[in-house]
């Protein structure tokens, strides 16, 4: 009777810590998203079979934070923005939803929401989608360490 006694405690005393462990440890990928990130290659339009890769004498730098994002283009050369954007953002699985609060260059897109599909893997993501006029676009971006 004491044997089992025992038993039956460390079975519950394993299940408490094991549940607790389970609370501790963030979701997997939950955050993966946030940080700095640069364009790598990209697809505009329904047309356009492969990835155009981003010329080097440009940058675009976009940064996610917990609740937001902002992107800035930029002459790789001068460092002059040459369009930019941002707002507030939803992460719900791979759905990645922005709003478009303000921006340069981007007067048709401002106050509009952006619905699209995220996968992360490792230190590059790939968003696909459309804007709110309908332009597909599919962008790989990796990661600024």
């Amino acid at each position: 009777m004491k044997r089992a006694l025992i038993g039956i405690v460390a079975v519950l005393g394993l299940s408490v810590a094991i549940g607790l462990q389970a609370q501790q440890q963030p979701k997997k990928n939950a955050t993966a998203h946030l940080g700095t990130w640069q364009i790598k290659s990209y697809k505009y339009g329904e047309n356009q079979q492969a990835f155009t890769e981003f010329p080097p004498t440009e940058r675009r730098i976009k940064l996610i934070t917990e609740t937001h994002f902002t992107w800035v283009g930029l002459d790789a050369a001068t460092k002059k923005v040459r369009s930019s954007a941002g707002g507030k953002y939803t992460l719900d699985g791979n759905t990645y939803i922005e709003s478009i609060d303000f921006g340069l260059e981007m007067d048709t897109y401002l106050g509009q929401k952006h619905i699209f599909t995220i996968q992360m893997d490792g230190d590059r993501f790939t968003l696909s989608g459309s804007l709110a006029d309908n332009l597909k676009i599919e962008e790989v971006w990796q990661r600024v360490k």
